[in-house]
């Protein structure tokens, strides 16, 4: 097989998603990347990543291959959770504190080190890709610690709708809230529902 060949089965597998660093892996140069650019059959989406010219990308996917250390939380993780009705206006990411990122189309938070991979976890998305997304607990224990930056009509939501879903985990957010030092104020939440 070819190196053509390997790229058009490395996209196929990768429901029609080329990421340069996956070629680089099975000893593929970049210039038969740009062979197959050139003859229309991928189209590059971003740095790094490539699609069959007719894919559509969610920009998901997209801001999740630009940053790597980024973890989807807050209102977006809120929006896929559907506790929110609201569309995110901008998407947020945390990273940890010693990475400095600036791009206006996201909303950064920052958080130590030892505490980024709480409640980390993996998503598919209905076009078959996927992303780091905090799951419910930790976006939960997000939103009450930063619950003064967020509209209390997003925030009130949010809780109910936690308290109402089949798949919460109480034991963890309980876990979770020990860990950022919130549990009273957790508690207190609880007991107003």
């Amino acid at each position: 097989m070819d190196n053509i060949e390997k790229i058009k089965e490395l996209v196929q597998n990768n429901n029609g998603i080329l990421l340069a660093k996956e070629a680089q892996k099975n000893d593929i140069h970049r210039q038969y990347i740009r062979q197959l650019e050139e003859t229309g059959y991928l189209k590059k989406v971003s740095k790094g990543v490539y699609a069959e010219k007719d894919k559509e990308i969610n920009e998901f996917f997209i801001l999740g291959q630009k940053y790597k250390k980024g973890i989807f939380s807050h209102n977006t993780a809120l929006y896929f959770y559907d506790l929110t009705d609201r569309t995110p206006i901008r998407i947020d990411m945390t990273f940890p504190s010693y990475i400095t990122v600036h791009d206006k189309s996201i909303k950064v938070h920052y958080i130590k080190k030892e505490k980024h991979l709480l409640g980390l976890k993996e998503m598919r998305l209905q076009d078959g890709t996927t992303i780091q997304i905090y799951d419910m607990e930790r976006t939960i224990c997000d939103i009450i610690r930063d619950r003064n930056k967020i509209d209390p009509q997003i925030f009130n939501d949010a809780i109910k709708g936690y308290i109402k879903k089949k798949e919460k985990n109480l034991i963890l957010l309980y876990e979770y809230a020990e860990k950022f030092k919130i549990q009273n104020i957790l508690k207190n939440y609880m007991e107003v529902l």
